[in-house]
């Protein structure tokens, strides 16, 4: 079985975990962190919000049976930011954030994206953005 990635943040990772690890054809999930500027960051590093990194899980699935496009769906209908609210920082460790890997999932995430927009007539303030490394959270988490 060949196995795909998404990453995805939104508030307590927990949570999301949680949301991802119920749905068929997700074969694990993993908590960390992602979209920030340092190396190796901790759980503290992360919250203070000195890091820049979010919250976020990494989702291993099998595109057999779920495809990264039906997974962009659920967490946009589940977790997508539709206020401003969280634009007051853009680097909270909270934010709301899809991280591609390639270009085939970046043009996946932002047509989802442009869709529910139009679909809802709102902005969704989601941020959109490559993922440059996974860092995975410690393991008491």
């Amino acid at each position: 079985m060949k196995t795909e990635f998404a990453t995805f943040g939104k508030g307590c990772y927990s949570e999301v975990k949680e949301y991802f690890i119920q749905i068929p054809g997700v074969i694990k999930v993993i908590t960390g962190f992602a979209g920030g500027i340092w190396i190796n960051p901790d759980y503290d590093d992360v919250c203070s919000g000195r890091s820049g990194h979010a919250e976020v899980v990494n989702v291993e699935f099998d595109p057999e049976v779920i495809s990264f496009a039906t997974l962009v769906d659920m967490f946009l209908r589940e977790y997508g930011t539709t206020d401003s609210s969280n634009n007051w920082n853009p680097k909270s460790p909270t934010r709301s954030i899809i991280l591609f890997r390639n270009e085939q999932q970046e043009l996946v995430v932002r047509n989802k994206v442009k869709e529910k927009m139009e679909q809802a007539g709102i902005d969704i303030t989601t941020e959109v953005t490559a993922l440059d490394t996974f860092y995975k959270a410690e393991d008491y988490h």
